[in-house]
């Protein structure tokens, strides 16, 4: 995905989208039921004159878009809150919001998986159109976002930051928080040394969906509405295996990681 447009808030109004994007990947486009990529459109060449009567005009990406996203944005403060004097420094910060059931399960989780996956959040230090664009073009967009890991923020309802990484403060009650940033967490894995490196893929996807089961089961009350939707999709997956011949536990464990990352909405990528 090297090109990614955020149409910004009155284009959202009219066409209820957050992030567009060209996507090329093939493999990923199949999930969708479509065997070919779409060729996109460019969106400067529509007419969109009637959504920017009462504003002025919104640039318009110079390339094409083939798949657009309903997403959440972050919070741009041009002075820092006044409740984070002595946590943050003087400035423009940003600002976005914990959902307590997400990281409720979230902590969960990252508990049980340990070492063998990481659990974060990930958004932008950056809010302008031009500046996505000038990331997108450079590929720097993960250069430049946050990822504080799940357990950093337990008992808290929001993240505020300034800088790439894992760097910021925790609220309700400030706390200035530390970590490692993602892109140096992953420069410095050794994959040899984690703990599923020498297994098998069918043993290790089997691995993190008993953790991720466990973990849910045991941990996350069951009134956690995310954990209803796990509950449902799990449910469609055995049907679903057993009409496909020579799917197995393989094809099984797959499934009910990408139905955990589905229901409480995560990326998940692999290091190897």
């Amino acid at each position: 995905m090297r090109n990614v447009w955020s149409p910004g808030q009155v284009f959202e109004n009219y066409l209820g989208i957050d992030r567009a994007a060209l996507l090329q990947e093939p493999r990923l486009w199949r999930l969708f039921g479509v065997n070919r990529p779409p060729v996109g459109i460019f969106m400067h060449r529509l007419d969109w004159e009637f959504i920017w009567r009462t504003r002025p005009r919104r640039p318009m990406p110079n390339f094409r878009l083939n798949l657009f996203l309903q997403a959440k944005r972050s919070f741009y403060y041009r002075r820092r809150p006044r409740h984070l004097s002595g946590k943050m420094s003087a400035g423009a910060c940003w600002r976005f919001d914990v959902e307590p059931h997400q990281q409720q399960a979230l902590e969960c989780v990252a508990t049980r998986v340990g070492d063998r996956a990481i659990v974060a959040y990930a958004a932008p230090v950056f809010h302008r159109a031009l500046e996505l664009y000038a990331h997108t073009s450079r590929g720097t967009v993960a250069a430049h976002s946050t990822f504080p890991r799940a357990e950093m923020l337990r008992g808290h309802l929001a993240w505020y930051y300034r800088l790439p990484g894992a760097r910021g403060v925790a609220n309700p009650n400030p706390e200035e928080v530390e970590g490692v940033g993602l892109l140096e967490f992953l420069e410095s894995v050794q994959v040899e040394r984690l703990p599923d490196s020498q297994g098998t893929v069918s043993v290790n996807l089997a691995s993190l969906s008993r953790l991720i089961r466990t973990a849910l089961a045991e941990d996350v009350p069951d009134d956690n509405p995310r954990k209803a939707i796990w509950s449902e999709l799990t449910r469609q997956i055995d049907p679903i295996i057993e009409s496909y011949e020579g799917a197995g536990e393989s094809a099984q464990s797959f499934m009910q990681v990408a139905a955990f990352a589905t229901a409480f909405n995560l990326d998940w990528y692999i290091v190897g």
